[in-house]
């Protein structure tokens, strides 16, 4: 796993970990796929009961980029929504896509 990759895993399982306090009600599961689209990696974070998904993807040709959309869980459906500097990244930044995205 590189570098990159494995920073923004950190830190969005640091967010879900927090993001999980403030909504005890909530069921998450953070992950990571692997070459999950062509020439890619990407995290994951999924709402559980409401099937909603945000993925975070850094592209192998610009690994200084993150890709971040939203779809449902389970599926392809994929929906682009912004893309970032991987140092643009921030706790205060991930919670606030995490409360628009996944929490009902």
């Amino acid at each position: 796993m590189n570098k990159n990759i494995q920073q923004l895993l950190t830190l969005v399982a640091s967010c879900n970990d927090q993001l999980t306090e403030k909504y005890p009600q909530l069921s998450t599961a953070v992950g990571l796929l692997e070459q999950s689209l062509q020439a890619s990696n990407a995290v994951t974070i999924d709402n559980v009961k409401l099937k909603k998904r945000l993925m975070f993807i850094i592209l192998d040709a610009h690994p200084e980029i993150v890709g971040i959309g939203t779809g449902q869980s389970g599926t392809e459906d994929f929906t682009f929504i912004k893309q970032v500097s991987l140092t643009e990244i921030s706790q205060s930044l991930l919670i606030e896509l995490l409360e628009q995205h996944i929490t009902d």
